[in-house]
Order: structure tokens, then sequence, then C-alpha cells
């Protein structure tokens, strides 16, 4: 006999800040590196499967980047669930470190591993676009926010 899930299940997972962090990000970052891609060489490509292939790509990686800078905010707010009720503080936290971390892994694939280039709106010496710069800075507390207001539902379900 097969276990199914049951619906507290369900909830509890889609309740998990986590959950909710990746699936925000993903989207919104995905809608974000749409608008920017004819900006970007890889735009370039022959084929629209080799763009969406790049895109989902980029927008998995910036939730990945969103998962690493929330995990950051917990250690140091000692809980996973700070986004409930996000400070000022642990909100600049959480857009800085993504900031950061884009910041060297852009500059690292741009001018390390010549990955892709920007042919516009190049940031003077790193080569990266500004347009990165935007996103990390526009887009975490857009991402926090929906998913507070998320969480703050699901707690209202349990």
């Amino acid at each position: 006999m097969k276990n199914k899930p049951t619906k507290s299940w369900i909830i509890w997972v889609l309740a998990t800040p986590e959950v909710n962090l990746f699936l925000f990000a993903f989207l919104i970052n995905f809608v974000y590196e749409v608008w920017q891609a004819p900006y970007y060489e890889f735009y370039g490509k022959p084929t629209l499967l080799d763009k969406i292939k790049d895109l989902t790509h980029c927008s998995f990686g910036d939730g990945v980047i969103t998962l690493i800078s929330a995990w950051i905010v917990s250690m140091l707010a000692r809980s996973r669930r700070w986004m409930i009720n996000p400070t000022l503080k642990f909100t600049l936290l959480f857009t800085s470190v993504g900031l950061i971390i884009t910041l060297v892994i852009e500059t690292y694939r741009v001018n390390v591993t010549k990955t892709y280039g920007v042919p516009v709106f190049a940031v003077p010496v790193l080569g990266m676009s500004w347009l990165a710069v935007f996103q990390w800075i526009i887009l975490p507390p857009l991402v926090l926010y929906l998913s507070h207001r998320q969480m703050l539902g699901y707690r209202k379900e349990q």
C-alpha cells in the first residue's frame, strides 16, 4: 500500500521558507532575465530553445543565490523563519549578500571564463552588466515580500 501525501504534508512543504523563497526568486528572476536578455551576447543564439535553456539556467542560479543569502541571514537571526517578521537590517543583509555573490560570479564568468559578454551597460573594471546589479538591488526585497505574504497565509491554515 502506497502512502499518499496528505494535505497537511503538502502545506508543510509549501510553507517552508526555502520553498517560498526559491519559487518566487526563480519566477521573478526568470521574467527579469527575459527582459534583460537582448542586452547579452547569448541572446544571439540560433534557436529559441538555446535561449530558454540559458534563461532557465540563470534563473535557477538566481534562486540558489537567494537561498544562500537567506541561509546566511537565518544563521544571524537564529531562525529560518526570519522573513515572517523581516527587519530592515535583515532585508538589507539579504539583499547585500545576494548582490555580493552576484558581483563575484558575474565578474568571474565575464572576465575569467569568458562564458558570455556584456556588449552594453558594462560596469567599468568589473565588465559585468549594470542590469545584474539593478536586478540584485530591486528583486530580493520583492521576493522577500512575496514569500512573507505567502507564509503568513499558510500560518492561518496550520
